[in-house]
């Protein structure tokens, strides 16, 4: 069995918002499969940082396999981008049907303050969320803008979606 034909058959790519952010292939997991700590119950965000992530993903998923197993190929990989700011960005759906998503990008001296970096950070620095629509996503910046306060509140990036396209 591969991953692409059942665990991942229904997939998207979001393309970053900047050249420096990362791009996002969301797994919308079957329905037997999903649950609770998926985004929405039934999404998987897998984080891909370069083309070559992306091919060597890609790869994963075709392989044959005995059982099907987590797409977690990436989660535990380091990330690349390093920032001593908090980023929000938005990414649009590229298709009507799949939801909004917020990245956060977390400063390295964040990520050290959890209980388990490993479990609440993809790749060490990253947190996805999906939404419904776009107003969903901004009352959860308000919130979560909230509880920084307004020291490290003033230290947040906030990337639109589609900001570089045309």
């Amino acid at each position: 069995m591969r991953l692409i034909d059942r665990l991942a058959a229904r997939r998207i790519y979001y393309h970053r918002p900047l050249p420096t952010l990362p791009d996002i292939l969301l797994i919308d997991i079957p329905s037997q499969f999903s649950g609770p700590g998926l985004a929405l119950d039934r999404y998987y965000p897998v984080i891909l940082e370069t083309t070559a992530e992306a091919h060597e993903f890609e790869a994963f998923l075709c392989e044959r396999r005995e059982r099907l197993i987590a797409p977690g190929l990436l989660d535990r990989r380091p990330s690349a981008l390093h920032s001593e700011d908090i980023v929000f960005a938005r990414y649009s759906p590229p298709e009507p049907d799949w939801p909004w998503l917020q990245l956060c990008c977390w400063p390295r001296h964040y990520a050290a303050f959890a209980m388990d970096p490993d479990e609440m950070f993809a790749r060490g620095a990253y947190t996805v969320d999906a939404f419904d629509d776009a107003d969903d996503i901004g009352a959860a910046e308000i919130r979560l803008l909230a509880t920084l306060g307004p020291d490290e509140a003033r230290r947040v990036q906030s990337i639109p979606a589609n900001l570089g396209r045309a």
